[in-house]
Protein backbone atom coordinates (compact mmCIF):
# COMPACT_ATOMS: atom_id res chain seq x y z
CA UNK A 1 0.00 0.00 0.00
CA UNK A 2 1.14 3.31 -1.00
CA UNK A 3 2.14 5.25 2.18
CA UNK A 4 0.55 8.94 2.56
CA UNK A 5 1.74 11.60 4.82
CA UNK A 6 -0.55 14.24 5.31
CA UNK A 7 1.46 17.53 5.81
CA UNK A 8 0.18 21.09 7.54
CA UNK A 9 -0.85 23.67 6.56
CA UNK A 10 2.09 26.15 6.74
CA UNK A 11 3.14 29.37 4.82
CA UNK A 12 4.06 28.11 1.26
CA UNK A 13 6.99 29.86 0.11
CA UNK A 14 7.33 28.77 -3.78
CA UNK A 15 4.38 29.66 -6.40
CA UNK A 16 2.21 26.92 -6.89
CA UNK A 17 2.35 26.12 -10.76
CA UNK A 18 -0.70 23.12 -10.93
CA UNK A 19 -0.64 21.15 -14.08
CA UNK A 20 -2.76 17.71 -15.74
CA UNK A 21 -2.15 15.06 -18.11
CA UNK A 22 -4.68 14.70 -20.20
CA UNK A 23 -4.41 12.34 -22.68
CA UNK A 24 -8.38 11.45 -23.92
CA UNK A 25 -8.00 15.36 -25.21
CA UNK A 26 -6.69 13.98 -28.27
CA UNK A 27 -9.93 12.16 -29.10
CA UNK A 28 -12.81 14.31 -28.05
CA UNK A 29 -14.82 16.63 -30.48
CA UNK A 30 -14.54 20.50 -30.90
CA UNK A 31 -17.34 20.68 -28.25
CA UNK A 32 -16.45 18.23 -25.91
CA UNK A 33 -12.62 20.09 -26.19
CA UNK A 34 -14.24 23.32 -25.26
CA UNK A 35 -16.16 21.88 -22.24
CA UNK A 36 -13.33 20.16 -20.73
CA UNK A 37 -11.40 23.27 -21.15
CA UNK A 38 -13.57 24.45 -19.30
CA UNK A 39 -13.87 22.78 -16.51
CA UNK A 40 -9.91 22.39 -15.91
CA UNK A 41 -9.74 26.55 -15.94
CA UNK A 42 -12.32 26.39 -13.34
CA UNK A 43 -10.12 24.16 -11.25
CA UNK A 44 -7.34 25.64 -11.85
CA UNK A 45 -5.28 24.12 -14.23
CA UNK A 46 -2.01 26.58 -15.26
CA UNK A 47 -0.48 23.79 -17.10
CA UNK A 48 -1.01 20.93 -19.71
CA UNK A 49 0.73 17.90 -20.79
CA UNK A 50 0.06 17.91 -24.54
CA UNK A 51 1.30 14.35 -26.04
CA UNK A 52 2.99 14.74 -29.79
CA UNK A 53 3.13 11.02 -30.49
CA UNK A 54 5.02 11.16 -33.70
CA UNK A 55 3.91 7.33 -34.23
CA UNK A 56 0.57 8.96 -35.29
CA UNK A 57 1.44 12.06 -36.51
CA UNK A 58 3.30 11.29 -39.23
CA UNK A 59 2.90 7.48 -39.77
CA UNK A 60 4.06 7.26 -43.49
CA UNK A 61 7.41 9.64 -43.70
CA UNK A 62 5.64 11.85 -46.35
CA UNK A 63 6.02 15.41 -45.14
CA UNK A 64 2.56 15.73 -44.24
CA UNK A 65 1.16 15.48 -40.46
CA UNK A 66 -1.69 15.11 -38.73
CA UNK A 67 -1.97 17.26 -36.33
CA UNK A 68 -5.29 19.08 -37.13
CA UNK A 69 -6.86 18.10 -33.11
CA UNK A 70 -3.35 19.42 -32.05
CA UNK A 71 -4.12 22.75 -33.43
CA UNK A 72 -7.68 22.57 -31.49
CA UNK A 73 -5.99 21.98 -28.48
CA UNK A 74 -3.39 24.59 -28.60
CA UNK A 75 -6.00 27.01 -29.81
CA UNK A 76 -8.02 26.96 -26.70
CA UNK A 77 -5.36 26.15 -24.39
CA UNK A 78 -4.23 29.95 -25.56
CA UNK A 79 -7.93 30.78 -25.17
CA UNK A 80 -7.91 30.10 -21.91
CA UNK A 81 -4.63 31.14 -21.10
CA UNK A 82 -3.46 27.44 -19.70
CA UNK A 83 0.44 26.59 -20.38
CA UNK A 84 1.18 23.73 -22.65
CA UNK A 85 4.08 21.43 -22.20
CA UNK A 86 4.27 19.21 -25.46
CA UNK A 87 5.60 15.42 -24.82
CA UNK A 88 7.37 14.58 -28.00
CA UNK A 89 7.71 10.83 -28.43
CA UNK A 90 7.54 7.62 -29.78
CA UNK A 91 8.43 6.52 -33.28
CA UNK A 92 7.12 5.40 -36.60
CA UNK A 93 7.93 2.16 -38.10
CA UNK A 94 9.71 4.24 -41.15
CA UNK A 95 12.28 5.90 -38.56
CA UNK A 96 13.12 2.92 -36.38
CA UNK A 97 14.32 0.70 -38.69
CA UNK A 98 11.53 -1.23 -39.34
CA UNK A 99 10.59 -2.54 -35.86
CA UNK A 100 6.89 -2.91 -34.31
CA UNK A 101 6.25 0.80 -33.48
CA UNK A 102 5.61 3.02 -31.56
CA UNK A 103 8.34 2.49 -28.87
CA UNK A 104 11.55 1.70 -30.88
CA UNK A 105 14.00 5.05 -30.79
CA UNK A 106 14.62 6.24 -34.45
CA UNK A 107 17.20 4.74 -35.84
CA UNK A 108 18.79 8.43 -36.91
CA UNK A 109 18.16 10.77 -34.17
CA UNK A 110 18.20 13.65 -36.88
CA UNK A 111 14.86 12.71 -38.37
CA UNK A 112 12.91 12.62 -34.86
CA UNK A 113 14.77 16.21 -34.43
CA UNK A 114 13.52 17.30 -37.49
CA UNK A 115 9.96 16.15 -36.30
CA UNK A 116 10.55 18.69 -32.67
CA UNK A 117 11.89 21.18 -35.28
CA UNK A 118 7.96 21.57 -36.92
CA UNK A 119 6.68 20.84 -33.95
CA UNK A 120 8.44 24.00 -32.66
CA UNK A 121 7.94 25.99 -35.36
CA UNK A 122 4.41 25.60 -35.92
CA UNK A 123 3.60 26.00 -32.23
CA UNK A 124 5.85 28.64 -30.48
CA UNK A 125 3.83 32.01 -31.96
CA UNK A 126 0.79 29.97 -30.02
CA UNK A 127 2.72 30.18 -26.61
CA UNK A 128 4.00 26.61 -26.51
CA UNK A 129 7.60 26.82 -25.63
CA UNK A 130 8.16 24.15 -23.35
CA UNK A 131 8.99 20.81 -24.84
CA UNK A 132 9.76 17.32 -23.11
CA UNK A 133 11.88 14.77 -24.43
CA UNK A 134 10.21 11.30 -24.51
CA UNK A 135 8.49 9.54 -21.71
CA UNK A 136 9.86 7.00 -19.37
CA UNK A 137 12.73 6.58 -21.07
CA UNK A 138 14.55 4.28 -18.32
CA UNK A 139 11.98 1.27 -19.19
CA UNK A 140 12.54 -0.80 -21.80
CA UNK A 141 8.58 -1.09 -22.24
CA UNK A 142 9.26 2.62 -23.67
CA UNK A 143 12.57 2.34 -24.96
CA UNK A 144 12.46 -0.90 -26.30
CA UNK A 145 14.52 -3.01 -26.08
CA UNK A 146 16.18 -1.71 -23.12
CA UNK A 147 17.28 1.57 -21.90
CA UNK A 148 20.14 3.33 -23.17
CA UNK A 149 21.39 6.30 -21.73
CA UNK A 150 23.59 7.28 -24.27
CA UNK A 151 21.72 6.22 -27.31
CA UNK A 152 18.66 8.46 -25.35
CA UNK A 153 21.52 11.39 -24.78
CA UNK A 154 21.89 11.43 -28.76
CA UNK A 155 18.30 11.77 -29.34
CA UNK A 156 18.12 14.64 -26.44
CA UNK A 157 21.35 16.27 -28.10
CA UNK A 158 19.34 16.52 -31.50
CA UNK A 159 16.18 17.37 -30.79
CA UNK A 160 17.57 20.51 -28.11
CA UNK A 161 19.79 21.93 -31.19
CA UNK A 162 16.74 21.61 -33.37
CA UNK A 163 14.46 22.91 -30.86
CA UNK A 164 16.87 25.95 -30.38
CA UNK A 165 16.98 26.87 -33.41
CA UNK A 166 13.39 27.23 -34.27
CA UNK A 167 12.96 29.15 -31.01
CA UNK A 168 16.37 30.30 -29.03
CA UNK A 169 13.76 30.46 -25.87
CA UNK A 170 12.66 27.59 -25.88
CA UNK A 171 12.69 25.21 -22.69
CA UNK A 172 13.79 21.56 -23.33
CA UNK A 173 13.03 18.85 -20.34
CA UNK A 174 14.24 15.57 -20.32
CA UNK A 175 11.77 12.99 -20.52
CA UNK A 176 10.13 12.28 -17.42
CA UNK A 177 11.77 9.50 -15.70
CA UNK A 178 9.81 5.99 -14.25
CA UNK A 179 11.25 4.65 -10.80
CA UNK A 180 11.41 0.90 -11.44
CA UNK A 181 14.37 -0.87 -10.13
CA UNK A 182 17.39 -2.36 -11.98
CA UNK A 183 16.71 -4.97 -14.09
CA UNK A 184 17.58 -6.49 -17.45
CA UNK A 185 14.83 -4.21 -19.23
CA UNK A 186 14.69 -0.81 -16.59
CA UNK A 187 16.85 1.22 -15.00
CA UNK A 188 16.22 2.73 -11.85
CA UNK A 189 15.69 6.69 -12.24
CA UNK A 190 19.01 7.76 -10.41
CA UNK A 191 20.55 5.58 -12.09
CA UNK A 192 19.64 6.80 -15.51
CA UNK A 193 19.90 10.67 -14.49
CA UNK A 194 23.73 9.82 -13.63
CA UNK A 195 24.05 8.18 -16.84
CA UNK A 196 23.05 10.37 -19.28
CA UNK A 197 24.88 12.99 -17.10
CA UNK A 198 27.87 10.96 -17.70
CA UNK A 199 27.15 11.31 -21.50
CA UNK A 200 26.78 14.87 -21.92
CA UNK A 201 23.02 15.60 -21.32
CA UNK A 202 23.81 18.62 -19.23
CA UNK A 203 24.78 20.79 -22.15
CA UNK A 204 20.96 19.47 -23.63
CA UNK A 205 18.51 19.99 -20.77
CA UNK A 206 16.69 23.32 -19.46
CA UNK A 207 15.31 21.05 -16.53
CA UNK A 208 14.63 17.66 -15.84
CA UNK A 209 11.93 15.47 -16.07
CA UNK A 210 10.70 13.19 -13.24
CA UNK A 211 7.40 11.01 -12.69
CA UNK A 212 7.90 10.03 -8.68
CA UNK A 213 4.84 7.70 -8.36
CA UNK A 214 5.63 6.48 -4.45
CA UNK A 215 9.04 7.84 -4.79
CA UNK A 216 8.60 12.15 -4.18
CA UNK A 217 11.40 11.70 -1.42
CA UNK A 218 14.18 10.44 -3.94
CA UNK A 219 14.14 13.88 -6.11
CA UNK A 220 15.49 15.61 -3.26
CA UNK A 221 17.06 12.97 -0.24
CA UNK A 222 21.04 12.63 -0.15
CA UNK A 223 20.95 10.06 -2.97
CA UNK A 224 18.35 11.79 -5.34
CA UNK A 225 17.99 13.22 -8.36
CA UNK A 226 18.95 16.85 -6.94
CA UNK A 227 22.01 14.97 -5.68
CA UNK A 228 23.16 13.88 -9.13
CA UNK A 229 22.24 16.96 -10.55
CA UNK A 230 24.51 18.96 -7.63
CA UNK A 231 26.99 16.16 -8.72
CA UNK A 232 27.46 17.51 -12.24
CA UNK A 233 27.24 21.09 -11.05
CA UNK A 234 23.63 21.59 -12.37
CA UNK A 235 21.69 21.78 -9.27
CA UNK A 236 20.52 25.61 -10.33
CA UNK A 237 18.04 23.58 -12.59
CA UNK A 238 14.40 22.95 -11.79
CA UNK A 239 12.86 19.59 -11.98
CA UNK A 240 9.72 18.97 -13.43
CA UNK A 241 7.11 16.70 -12.28
CA UNK A 242 5.54 16.00 -15.91
CA UNK A 243 3.27 12.71 -13.99
CA UNK A 244 1.71 11.92 -10.61
CA UNK A 245 -0.76 10.12 -9.37
CA UNK A 246 -2.21 7.02 -8.23
CA UNK A 247 -4.95 4.71 -9.22
CA UNK A 248 -8.65 4.18 -7.10
CA UNK A 249 -9.39 0.64 -8.80
CA UNK A 250 -7.97 -1.81 -10.58
CA UNK A 251 -5.65 -4.62 -9.35
CA UNK A 252 -2.45 -4.14 -7.82
CA UNK A 253 -0.34 -2.50 -5.05
CA UNK A 254 -0.17 0.63 -6.61
CA UNK A 255 -4.34 0.83 -6.09
CA UNK A 256 -5.24 3.60 -3.56
CA UNK A 257 -8.70 4.12 -2.18
CA UNK A 258 -9.97 7.50 -3.46
CA UNK A 259 -9.38 9.62 -0.09
CA UNK A 260 -5.63 8.05 -0.42
CA UNK A 261 -5.50 9.24 -3.81
CA UNK A 262 -6.53 13.21 -2.45
CA UNK A 263 -4.63 12.83 0.44
CA UNK A 264 -1.88 12.02 -2.20
CA UNK A 265 -2.68 14.70 -4.23
CA UNK A 266 -2.69 17.69 -1.11
CA UNK A 267 0.44 16.18 -0.08
CA UNK A 268 2.57 16.39 -3.52
CA UNK A 269 1.48 20.24 -3.85
CA UNK A 270 1.75 20.77 -0.47
CA UNK A 271 5.46 19.36 -0.81
CA UNK A 272 5.67 21.12 -4.20
CA UNK A 273 4.81 24.66 -2.60
CA UNK A 274 7.69 24.15 -0.48
CA UNK A 275 10.36 22.90 -2.89
CA UNK A 276 12.79 25.58 -4.47
CA UNK A 277 13.90 24.86 -8.46
CA UNK A 278 10.62 22.43 -8.72
CA UNK A 279 8.76 23.41 -12.25
CA UNK A 280 5.00 22.67 -12.51
CA UNK A 281 3.52 18.98 -11.17
CA UNK A 282 1.55 17.97 -13.67
CA UNK A 283 -1.56 15.22 -12.30
CA UNK A 284 -1.85 12.21 -13.91
CA UNK A 285 -4.71 11.62 -14.76
CA UNK A 286 -8.08 13.91 -16.02
CA UNK A 287 -10.50 11.05 -16.18
CA UNK A 288 -10.46 7.71 -15.78
CA UNK A 289 -10.00 5.59 -19.31
CA UNK A 290 -12.15 2.98 -18.64
CA UNK A 291 -15.50 1.98 -16.33
CA UNK A 292 -15.21 0.10 -13.21
CA UNK A 293 -14.73 -3.27 -13.16
CA UNK A 294 -11.32 -3.37 -15.42
CA UNK A 295 -8.36 -5.24 -13.45
CA UNK A 296 -5.76 -2.50 -15.07
CA UNK A 297 -5.36 -0.01 -12.64
CA UNK A 298 -3.85 2.26 -15.21
CA UNK A 299 -7.79 3.07 -16.36
CA UNK A 300 -8.16 4.52 -12.92
CA UNK A 301 -5.74 7.45 -11.75
CA UNK A 302 -8.44 10.24 -13.11
CA UNK A 303 -9.92 13.08 -10.95
CA UNK A 304 -13.30 12.10 -12.43
CA UNK A 305 -14.99 8.40 -12.51
CA UNK A 306 -15.49 7.36 -16.82
CA UNK A 307 -19.17 8.23 -15.72
CA UNK A 308 -17.63 12.47 -15.74
CA UNK A 309 -18.65 11.74 -11.15
CA UNK A 310 -16.38 13.69 -9.22
CA UNK A 311 -13.67 11.62 -6.93
CA UNK A 312 -12.99 13.61 -3.67
CA UNK A 313 -9.69 14.42 -5.88
CA UNK A 314 -11.53 16.52 -8.02
CA UNK A 315 -12.11 18.71 -4.87
CA UNK A 316 -8.99 18.48 -3.88
CA UNK A 317 -7.30 19.65 -7.03
CA UNK A 318 -9.50 22.62 -7.24
CA UNK A 319 -8.85 23.67 -3.17
CA UNK A 320 -5.13 23.24 -3.37
CA UNK A 321 -3.75 27.18 -4.19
Amino acid sequence: MLAILLLGSSARSYPLQKGMNAGDLLFMTPQQLRTRFADMKSIGVKWLRVEFDWSRIQPDGQETYILEQHDRIVSLAQEFHISVLGLIYFCPAWANGGHKPPAYPPADPESFARFASVLTARYSSAGVRHWEIWNEPNLGSSWEPRPSPAAYVALLRAAYTAIKQADSGATVVSGGLAQPYNTSTTMQAGDFLDAIYRNGAKEFLDAVGNHPYGNWEKMDGPNGLRATMSKYNDQGKEIWVTEYGAPTDGKGTVVVSEPAQAALLKDAFDRSSRQPRLGPVFWYNYKDWCEKGRPDPDCYYGLLRFDDSRKLSYLQYMEVH
